[in-house]
């Protein structure tokens, strides 16, 4: 794979997961950071080998874009220039803003909505059976007992 490649796969993983000017800030930072290592003499392969798969890093970017912190601010990752030769970043706290609802988080609380709701089944099903289990054992009972005594 070359830098290009890298880039793109980066970008295609991050469109529509997180903001456009989001994704053009790692770019950004990733073209750089290869750049900064092809000038001190490193090998192209070598520098993406150093990053690993840009799958990898676009899941991790994603994960982290919206989790809150303690002081309920937003967690932002911005690169500085000279991080851009280590490959480090650093955090500031931004206030919260309006995100759209189909974020990681709606998403998490949606699937454990949806888990509470099949829990919910299951106990409700379960109290259902335990109730109608003998009403279904008597009936049984009557139609054998009606069967036999018809018999003779």
């Amino acid at each position: 794979m070359d830098r290009e490649k890298f880039l793109e796969i980066l970008q295609t993983q991050l469109e529509g997961e997180i903001p456009s000017p989001e994704i053009s800030r790692h770019l950004a930072y990733y073209r750089d950071f290869i750049d900064q290592k092809l000038r001190a003499g490193q090998a192209e392969s070598d520098v993406l080998e150093e990053l690993g798969d840009p799958r990898l890093i676009a899941k991790t970017l994603i994960d982290t874009e919206d989790v809150p912190n303690v002081h309920g601010y937003r967690q932002s990752y911005t690169y500085s220039a000279e991080e851009a030769g280590t490959g480090g970043f650093t955090q500031e706290d931004t206030p919260e803003r309006s995100r759209p609802e189909d974020t990681r988080a709606g998403r998490i609380v949606k699937k454990i909505a949806a888990i509470a709701l099949i829990v919910l089944l299951v106990v409700v099903l379960s109290f259902v059976l335990r109730a109608l289990i003998p009403v279904v054992a008597v009936l049984i009972l009557a139609g054998l007992i009606i069967s036999l005594i018809g018999r003779h």
